[in-house]
């Protein structure tokens, strides 16, 4: 805890994992009127009160790591957080939160193209970007809260879903996947916020605290998340998963033109203001 111990005990942050206060997006309306102090969670999901944030999880997007974080915590990613407080009372205090490349599951069959997913129901986040990402892939998107994901797998109302390998692993999906398709479809990036009223009703000082021990704790975990790729895959492999080297220039080609179709509300220029940065 680092805020606990740069404030002396006199801040303490205190989690609520595994949707203990509800949705991703009931969560957000809580930060929004200050029910809830803070969420972290994915940038597309806090697209839903700034559409401009769905270009962070467009798929292949990112070249690499370094590439997301000089774009989401430069000049690009403060430039939207500034928009999301103005707009909606919501503070980042970090966006560069990685939570990793997100892998194609099945169940019935292995993926190697696009086609092979005609038909199939794989279970999306509710926003527009994975929605249109997953029908571009050639699947059928279907909206499903995460903590019904697994039941959903196991009654076959979803045919697969889309995560880390650590979240694969964490669920045991293993017990109701077979497959794992390494897509890499989105690698994707979360966001740190915060209440804007909470956050200015703190002194200068624990305000600097906290927003400092944000960049440090994602600094920390993304070093956990890209050790934890590999490490995943072969837990996964341990329980009985086959993993997939998929045809990912094919998956690419069907995905080019996805942002465009969203980008309508997005601010212009903005996905070519990302490819540029170096």
């Amino acid at each position: 805890d680092l805020v606990g111990e740069r404030t002396k005990g006199q801040v303490q942050v205190q989690i609520f994992p595994a949707s203990q206060l509800g949705t991703e997006q009931e969560l957000l309306e809580g930060v929004q009127l200050g029910t809830v102090h803070m969420f972290e969670g994915s940038a597309g999901s806090v697209g839903r009160f700034l559409p401009d944030l769905e270009a962070f999880a467009a798929p292949y997007v990112w070249r690499d790591v370094d590439h997301m974080m000089k774009t989401v915590r430069g000049p690009v990613g403060q430039g939207l957080a500034e928009r999301l407080v103005k707009a909606k009372g919501m503070r980042v205090l970090d966006f560069g939160w990685l939570f990793g490349n997100r892998y194609l599951t099945t169940k019935t069959k292995a993926i190697y193209k696009p086609e092979d997913l005609k038909g199939m129901k794989i279970r999306v986040q509710p926003t527009a970007i994975y929605l249109e990402t997953i029908k571009a892939m050639g699947a059928n998107p279907t909206t499903m809260d995460f903590k019904e994901v697994y039941l959903g797998l196991q009654s076959g109302v979803i045919d697969g879903q889309e995560n880390p390998p650590f979240v694969i692993y964490n669920n045991k999906f293993f017990e109701v996947q077979k497959f794992v398709m390494l897509t890499a479809h989105i690698t994707q990036n979360q966001a740190m916020v915060i209440n804007e009223k909470f956050y200015q009703g703190l002194s200068p000082e624990f305000r600097k605290i906290l927003t400092e021990a944000a960049y440090d704790a994602g600094t920390f975990q993304n070093d956990l998340i890209l050790k934890s790729e590999k490490e995943g895959l072969d837990r996964l492999k341990e329980k009985g998963m086959t993993i997939v080297q998929p045809d990912v220039k094919a998956f690419r080609e069907a995905t080019k033109d996805v942002w465009r179709k969203v980008s309508e509300k997005w601010e212009p220029g903005l996905y070519e203001k990302i490819q540029a940065v170096k």
